[in-house]
């Protein structure tokens, strides 16, 4: 079993707050609060299980089994030593810098963004690169949807939770289409998203009939794995 640790981010930290201090607020009226009722008590306790447990395993998913679930993309992927990968939406870098330890020529796209915390994720990228002795990593800024790359340029592209967190329809369209152009034949393009991929399988499926979808349930919410081979 590899190390926890929170190198990558802890993933929605106010969820996992939020749940922690339910159950803290439960566990409150359970030892504070006289109950007559003995069912009332047993719902009581068994909700502040679920929510604590639940944050729990979210603590342990952000810590850990990301770290496993990274492995799955790459292979899915079929990222190997010397080949050309693109991180679409690299994060603190928990694909990239993998990538790069196999070997690939790994770019990082740190989607452009005024906000703060956009410019925390990229600092923090570097910063894994150099604590991981990653190989070099090219990081650069820029939009999803406007890739600064010629046509071909990649034999894998991938990406992790990103895509749905762009604004609109529109702009997580364009962004899987760019991801294709992008591309090389027989390349593969994989999106792994902590929500269903079903609008991303529509638009990819109008460009190739080599695509399988996996479901993986180690994720909440049950989350997909979008493989795309370019023909």
């Amino acid at each position: 079993m590899g190390s926890f640790h929170l190198r990558y981010g802890l993933d929605a930290p106010r969820l996992l707050a939020l749940q922690w201090g339910a159950g803290a607020v439960l566990l409150g009226l359970l030892f504070t609060v006289d109950m007559p009722w003995l069912w009332l008590r047993a719902c009581i306790a068994a909700a502040a299980a679920v929510t604590l447990l639940a944050g729990a395993w979210m603590l342990l998913y952000s810590g850990w089994i990301k770290l496993r679930h990274r492995k799955a993309v790459l292979e899915a992927a079929e990222v190997r030593s010397g080949q050309r990968v693109l991180d679409v939406g690299a994060g603190r870098g928990l694909l990239a810098i993998a990538a790069a330890q196999k070997g690939a020529k790994v770019t990082a796209i740190a989607q452009r963004s005024q906000e703060a915390e956009a410019d925390k994720e990229r600092q923090a990228l570097l910063r894994n690169c150099e604590l991981e002795r990653t190989p070099s990593v090219r990081v650069m800024d820029g939009d999803a949807q406007r890739l600064p790359f010629a046509d071909k340029s990649f034999e894998a592209v991938v990406s992790h939770a990103f895509v749905h967190r762009l604004p609109t329809a529109d702009d997580r369209e364009l962004a899987v289409l760019e991801m294709w152009r992008v591309l090389r034949p027989g390349g593969v393009l994989v999106l792994s998203d902590c929500r269903q991929t079903k609008p991303y399988e529509q638009i990819v499926s109008t460009l190739t009939e080599d695509m399988i979808v996996q479901r993986y349930r180690y994720a909440l919410p049950f989350s997909s794995m979008l493989i795309a081979r370019k023909k």
